[in-house]
């Protein structure tokens, strides 16, 4: 029973799906002008080599007026690791959803209803950092929108499922959880 135990939790402790939320800075280009914007956040789920990247409540601002757009989230992207750092690209419609700040109404976020929208998007990362650009095209208005983010991930110390303290959720977490069910 105990070996069966042991099973189950190796397995459980193998299938943990990795999450990274990037604190990014945010540079945004309509129409050849650029502007700096507040820091947002970034977040890139990955199980198997297969990524999830949400950018959560994206505004623009042009001019000092906020135009509340919504949350951009690209799923099931295939990642190449190389060099160092893990890449994804897609290049397909999504549909932009409302965003949740608790600033604007539900009915103030603008990407909803503009349906689906073509999206060019390429990010690199590591554990500890992203660099992505994200090129909106907005046919209805002819524009695209250039989205570019750079960002930091904190120290990974204290990590959910960090069992054996190492800063990372690994085999030896693992081999740590078998060990402290094998003592008892």
């Amino acid at each position: 029973m105990k070996k069966v135990f042991v099973f189950f939790a190796a397995m459980c402790c193998a299938m943990v799906l990795s999450a990274t939320t990037y604190t990014c800075h945010l540079k945004v280009t309509v129409n050849g002008t650029s502007s700096e914007q507040d820091e947002v956040m970034v977040e890139v789920t990955g199980n198997n080599g297969v990524y999830d990247l949400s950018l959560k409540n994206f505004c623009l601002v042009a001019e000092g007026i906020t135009m509340p757009v919504g949350n951009i989230e690209v799923n099931g992207v295939e990642g190449v690791d190389e060099y160092g750092y893990t890449t994804i690209r897609y290049n397909n419609p999504v549909a932009i959803t409302p965003g949740d700040d608790g600033v604007h109404l539900q009915d103030e976020w603008i990407g909803p209803m503009l349906g689906e929208v073509p999206i060019d998007l390429t990010a690199r990362f590591t554990e500890t950092a992203l660099d992505a650009n994200i090129d909106i095209t907005l046919d209805v208005m002819g524009q695209v929108i250039g989205v570019q983010l750079f960002g930091i991930a904190p120290a990974t110390a204290g990590v959910q499922g960090d069992v054996n303290k190492d800063g990372e959720v690994n085999i030896s977490d693992v081999n740590s959880v078998i060990d402290i069910i094998l003592k008892n």
